[in-house]
């Protein structure tokens, strides 16, 4: 079996400017700008989607003999604090009453509870009875023998999401990360960290490439499994990964696909700004950031990165240290050509936060 550096070597994964980039982006990239998840909220909505499609079926097959049938679907926006999840609802052509259980009422606002059922049910993370209090306050009127399915049907998507074959090429991969607290049976709360991995392949396609839950935070030794992994199931090159500034990530990255280029996120940075920098400091490194959004190429961003990092270092110079380090990592949305950087313009990296 050859090393795993060589899986991800190759040469330099080339692709052509073509006019699904801007759908790519108007799709993917301005969810992120929100501060959303889309990656989980993607493979969300992939379930949701087929859980409701299973559920008709079941009203289907009790109604045999009696002339009802399937009505195609319906979209509906599910407004998450992770996301937005853009769903195709079933129809029946005649009974009005059907509607798939798991699917709150239009009238009725989603709240965090709701969300909590969702990872719990992805992370497998509650007990039968926990999944059945938390369905009754929340007025679903899901039965054990659909939630039996549902949980089964659920764990046999993330089982294909963990196997099947992968494309060698991909244009990009992005790896969002969800972290939530779920209390156990007898009241402890425990540390859940979701990951997912967004491919989109050469032509403009969207798929789920994986799916991990660790409890407590990532390290190195996380994502060379995580690496492994992918490289096992058939990725070879990658022209661009679009991530947080996970630990150890980029480390791995660079060994494992050192031609590929590896974007941070600059909302991750304006965040983190904030949050240690004063008011007027912030201010001024907020504007800059901004002017780097705008950056006409990469030589400006170079000098305008250079004075946002000098003006951290009067304040935060161990921070400033840090940014000096990371600069290309901050910078790399600026080697694209300014079509392909943002469905609206000066957006692209806000449009590149997972965080």
């Amino acid at each position: 079996m050859p090393r795993a550096k060589e899986r991800g070597e190759g040469k330099p994964l080339q692709t052509q400017d073509s006019a699904w980039l801007d759908s790519l982006v108007d799709e993917l990239y301005s969810r992120m700008a929100q501060g959303e998840h889309p990656g989980l909220a993607f493979l969300l909505e992939a379930l949701l989607n087929k859980i409701m499609e299973r559920e008709r079926a079941r009203f289907l097959a009790s109604l045999e003999g009696q002339g009802e049938q399937a009505n195609g679907f319906y979209p509906r926006k599910l407004h998450l604090t992770l996301g937005q999840l853009n769903l195709k609802v079933p129809r029946v052509r005649y009974a009005k009453a059907f509607r798939p259980a798991l699917l709150p009422p239009k009238w009725k606002r989603v709240d965090k509870d709701y969300e909590e059922l969702l990872i719990a049910m992805l992370a497998n993370g509650y007990s039968q009875a926990q999944l059945q209090r938390a369905l009754a306050s929340l007025d679903l009127p899901f039965s054990e023998e659909a939630l039996e399915e549902a949980k089964a049907l659920i764990q046999d998507r993330l089982d294909f999401y963990k196997s099947q074959p992968l494309k060698a090429d991909w244009f990009a991969v992005f790896l969002d990360a969800y972290w939530a607290k779920l209390r156990t049976e007898k009241g402890k709360l425990v540390d859940l960290s979701l990951f997912v991995a967004v491919g989109i392949d050469l032509e403009g396609r969207k798929e789920i490439l994986g799916f991990w839950i660790l409890e407590g935070r990532e390290s190195k030794g996380f994502w060379v499994q995580v690496f492994q992994d992918l490289m096992a199931r058939g990725v070879h090159r990658v022209l661009l990964f679009v991530t947080d500034d996970f630990r150890g990530l980029g480390e791995v990255i660079a060994k494992l696909f050192p031609y590929a280029e590896h974007q941070l996120c600059l909302l991750h940075l304006e965040r983190n700004l904030r949050a240690k920098l004063s008011p007027s400091g912030y201010k001024e490194a907020r504007e800059t950031l901004r002017r780097i959004r705008h950056a006409r190429d990469k030589e400006e961003g170079q000098i305008l990165f250079g004075r946002l990092v000098e003006g951290v270092k009067g304040e935060r110079p161990g921070m400033a240290w840090e940014m000096e380090g990371k600069r290309e990592r901050y910078l790399a949305f600026l080697g694209y050509p300014a079509e392909v950087r943002g469905y609206e313009p000066s957006r692209l990296d806000a449009n590149f936060d997972v965080g």
